[in-house]
Protein backbone atom coordinates (compact mmCIF):
# COMPACT_ATOMS: atom_id res chain seq x y z
CA UNK A 1 0.00 0.00 0.00
CA UNK A 2 2.99 2.02 0.74
CA UNK A 3 4.01 1.96 -2.59
CA UNK A 4 0.88 3.02 -4.55
CA UNK A 5 0.59 6.01 -1.93
CA UNK A 6 4.05 7.14 -3.10
CA UNK A 7 3.28 6.67 -6.93
CA UNK A 8 0.00 8.03 -6.44
CA UNK A 9 1.84 11.12 -5.08
CA UNK A 10 4.14 11.33 -8.03
CA UNK A 11 1.47 11.19 -10.81
CA UNK A 12 -0.70 14.25 -8.29
CA UNK A 13 3.16 16.14 -8.62
CA UNK A 14 2.88 15.58 -12.64
CA UNK A 15 -0.94 16.43 -12.80
CA UNK A 16 -0.54 19.55 -10.71
CA UNK A 17 2.19 20.78 -12.51
CA UNK A 18 -0.26 20.52 -15.56
CA UNK A 19 -2.97 22.09 -14.61
CA UNK A 20 -0.81 25.13 -13.68
CA UNK A 21 0.89 25.13 -16.73
CA UNK A 22 -2.76 25.09 -18.54
CA UNK A 23 -4.06 28.00 -15.82
CA UNK A 24 -1.10 29.95 -16.85
CA UNK A 25 -1.47 29.55 -20.09
CA UNK A 26 -5.12 30.26 -20.23
CA UNK A 27 -5.38 33.02 -17.64
CA UNK A 28 -1.69 34.16 -16.83
CA UNK A 29 -2.15 33.58 -13.09
CA UNK A 30 -2.48 30.00 -10.93
CA UNK A 31 -2.89 28.88 -7.57
CA UNK A 32 0.45 30.44 -5.91
CA UNK A 33 0.44 28.04 -3.04
CA UNK A 34 0.22 24.59 -5.55
CA UNK A 35 3.06 26.36 -7.38
CA UNK A 36 5.21 27.18 -4.42
CA UNK A 37 4.95 23.02 -4.44
CA UNK A 38 5.67 22.12 -7.57
CA UNK A 39 8.70 25.13 -7.49
CA UNK A 40 10.28 23.84 -4.04
CA UNK A 41 10.08 19.85 -5.31
CA UNK A 42 12.80 20.74 -7.85
CA UNK A 43 15.22 21.27 -4.91
CA UNK A 44 14.24 18.43 -2.53
CA UNK A 45 17.46 16.30 -2.89
CA UNK A 46 17.52 14.33 -0.06
CA UNK A 47 13.49 13.79 0.94
CA UNK A 48 13.01 10.92 3.65
CA UNK A 49 10.31 9.86 2.22
CA UNK A 50 7.70 10.71 -1.24
CA UNK A 51 5.64 12.88 0.82
CA UNK A 52 8.85 15.05 2.09
CA UNK A 53 9.73 15.72 -2.23
CA UNK A 54 6.42 18.03 -2.33
CA UNK A 55 6.03 18.91 1.91
CA UNK A 56 2.10 18.90 3.05
CA UNK A 57 -0.71 16.64 1.03
CA UNK A 58 -2.63 19.34 0.43
CA UNK A 59 0.12 21.14 -1.56
CA UNK A 60 -0.93 18.81 -4.04
CA UNK A 61 -5.06 19.18 -3.94
CA UNK A 62 -4.96 20.21 -7.76
CA UNK A 63 -2.90 17.30 -8.27
CA UNK A 64 -5.33 14.87 -6.62
CA UNK A 65 -8.50 16.73 -7.96
CA UNK A 66 -6.91 16.41 -11.62
CA UNK A 67 -6.21 12.71 -11.33
CA UNK A 68 -9.30 11.58 -10.05
CA UNK A 69 -11.19 13.30 -13.22
CA UNK A 70 -8.77 12.55 -15.36
CA UNK A 71 -8.00 8.20 -14.62
CA UNK A 72 -11.54 8.43 -13.32
CA UNK A 73 -13.13 8.84 -16.14
CA UNK A 74 -14.71 12.97 -16.34
CA UNK A 75 -14.57 15.48 -18.28
CA UNK A 76 -13.60 18.70 -17.87
CA UNK A 77 -12.99 21.99 -20.67
CA UNK A 78 -9.14 21.55 -20.29
CA UNK A 79 -9.05 17.70 -19.59
CA UNK A 80 -7.61 17.42 -23.24
CA UNK A 81 -4.78 19.87 -22.24
CA UNK A 82 -3.60 17.95 -19.20
CA UNK A 83 -3.44 14.71 -20.56
CA UNK A 84 -1.31 15.82 -23.14
CA UNK A 85 1.08 17.87 -20.48
CA UNK A 86 0.97 14.39 -18.36
CA UNK A 87 1.71 11.84 -21.40
CA UNK A 88 4.63 14.36 -22.66
CA UNK A 89 5.96 14.72 -18.94
CA UNK A 90 5.92 10.72 -18.60
CA UNK A 91 7.76 10.29 -21.75
CA UNK A 92 10.47 13.17 -21.40
CA UNK A 93 10.74 11.63 -17.80
CA UNK A 94 11.49 8.38 -19.45
CA UNK A 95 13.90 9.87 -22.07
CA UNK A 96 16.06 11.76 -18.83
CA UNK A 97 15.83 8.41 -16.74
CA UNK A 98 17.51 6.76 -19.59
CA UNK A 99 20.07 9.16 -20.02
CA UNK A 100 22.94 9.26 -17.10
CA UNK A 101 24.61 11.96 -18.81
CA UNK A 102 21.33 14.36 -18.84
CA UNK A 103 20.27 13.36 -15.37
CA UNK A 104 23.76 13.68 -13.77
CA UNK A 105 23.58 17.59 -15.50
CA UNK A 106 19.96 18.14 -14.59
CA UNK A 107 20.69 17.33 -10.64
CA UNK A 108 24.03 19.19 -11.27
CA UNK A 109 22.35 22.28 -12.52
CA UNK A 110 19.81 22.27 -9.95
CA UNK A 111 22.22 22.03 -7.01
CA UNK A 112 24.18 24.94 -8.47
CA UNK A 113 21.03 26.83 -8.44
CA UNK A 114 19.97 26.37 -5.06
CA UNK A 115 23.38 27.14 -4.46
CA UNK A 116 23.61 30.56 -5.57
CA UNK A 117 19.89 31.41 -4.56
CA UNK A 118 21.28 30.91 -1.08
CA UNK A 119 24.85 32.52 -1.32
CA UNK A 120 23.66 35.73 -3.45
CA UNK A 121 19.97 35.64 -1.50
CA UNK A 122 18.09 35.84 -5.04
CA UNK A 123 14.31 36.69 -5.42
CA UNK A 124 11.99 33.96 -6.64
CA UNK A 125 11.36 35.82 -10.13
CA UNK A 126 15.68 35.22 -10.35
CA UNK A 127 15.46 31.62 -9.72
CA UNK A 128 12.84 31.20 -12.09
CA UNK A 129 14.10 32.64 -14.51
CA UNK A 130 17.45 30.27 -14.03
CA UNK A 131 14.97 27.36 -14.03
CA UNK A 132 13.20 28.88 -17.44
CA UNK A 133 16.73 29.20 -18.38
CA UNK A 134 17.73 25.39 -17.41
CA UNK A 135 14.71 23.87 -19.24
CA UNK A 136 15.24 25.80 -22.35
CA UNK A 137 19.16 24.19 -22.25
CA UNK A 138 18.43 20.39 -21.21
CA UNK A 139 14.47 20.11 -22.03
CA UNK A 140 13.43 22.07 -25.07
CA UNK A 141 14.49 20.29 -27.35
CA UNK A 142 14.14 16.78 -26.54
CA UNK A 143 11.67 14.97 -28.31
CA UNK A 144 8.35 15.20 -27.63
CA UNK A 145 8.62 18.88 -27.35
CA UNK A 146 5.82 19.82 -25.36
CA UNK A 147 3.78 23.03 -27.25
CA UNK A 148 2.05 24.99 -24.45
CA UNK A 149 -1.62 26.01 -25.80
CA UNK A 150 -3.20 28.51 -24.56
CA UNK A 151 -3.58 32.80 -24.89
CA UNK A 152 -0.50 34.21 -27.03
CA UNK A 153 -0.55 37.27 -24.50
CA UNK A 154 0.09 35.36 -21.42
CA UNK A 155 2.81 32.92 -23.42
CA UNK A 156 4.57 35.79 -24.77
CA UNK A 157 5.05 36.92 -21.04
CA UNK A 158 8.67 36.71 -20.40
CA UNK A 159 8.12 36.10 -16.44
CA UNK A 160 4.55 34.08 -17.17
CA UNK A 161 6.83 31.58 -19.77
CA UNK A 162 9.44 31.22 -17.29
CA UNK A 163 7.29 29.57 -14.78
CA UNK A 164 5.49 27.60 -17.09
CA UNK A 165 8.97 25.99 -17.98
CA UNK A 166 9.62 25.61 -13.98
CA UNK A 167 6.26 23.70 -13.75
CA UNK A 168 7.34 21.66 -16.81
CA UNK A 169 10.78 20.70 -15.62
CA UNK A 170 8.73 20.06 -12.06
CA UNK A 171 6.16 17.89 -13.89
CA UNK A 172 9.48 15.75 -15.37
CA UNK A 173 11.11 15.67 -11.87
CA UNK A 174 7.32 14.35 -10.81
CA UNK A 175 7.49 11.88 -13.85
CA UNK A 176 11.26 10.50 -13.24
CA UNK A 177 10.06 9.94 -9.47
CA UNK A 178 6.87 8.20 -10.70
CA UNK A 179 9.07 5.53 -12.44
CA UNK A 180 11.90 5.50 -9.99
CA UNK A 181 8.91 3.65 -7.72
CA UNK A 182 7.51 1.11 -10.21
CA UNK A 183 5.45 3.08 -12.04
CA UNK A 184 5.22 1.99 -15.68
CA UNK A 185 2.59 2.71 -18.71
CA UNK A 186 1.36 -0.76 -17.95
CA UNK A 187 0.76 0.12 -14.10
CA UNK A 188 -0.78 3.30 -14.92
CA UNK A 189 -3.77 1.14 -17.39
CA UNK A 190 -3.84 -1.39 -15.06
CA UNK A 191 -4.17 0.12 -11.51
CA UNK A 192 -5.72 3.16 -12.75
CA UNK A 193 -8.87 2.83 -9.94
CA UNK A 194 -6.76 2.21 -7.06
CA UNK A 195 -4.77 5.18 -7.90
CA UNK A 196 -8.01 7.28 -8.29
CA UNK A 197 -9.44 5.30 -4.56
CA UNK A 198 -5.80 6.86 -3.71
CA UNK A 199 -5.99 10.02 -4.95
CA UNK A 200 -9.82 10.64 -3.14
CA UNK A 201 -8.24 9.09 0.25
CA UNK A 202 -5.53 12.02 0.11
CA UNK A 203 -7.83 14.59 -0.72
CA UNK A 204 -10.37 13.33 2.00
CA UNK A 205 -7.07 14.57 4.40
CA UNK A 206 -7.25 17.97 3.23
Amino acid sequence: MKRLADQTLALAGMFQAAVLVDQLALTGTCDRRAFDGSYDSLFTFDAASTQDVFGQVCCLQNGFTALNDYLGGATRGSSRNIAYYVLSMLKLGLIVMSDSILSAKLFDELRDIESRSGEFELSRSSIVAQLDGLYQDRISELNPRILVRGEQNHLLNDANAARIQTLLLAGIRSAVLWRQLGGSKWKLLLARKKYVATARAFLNRC
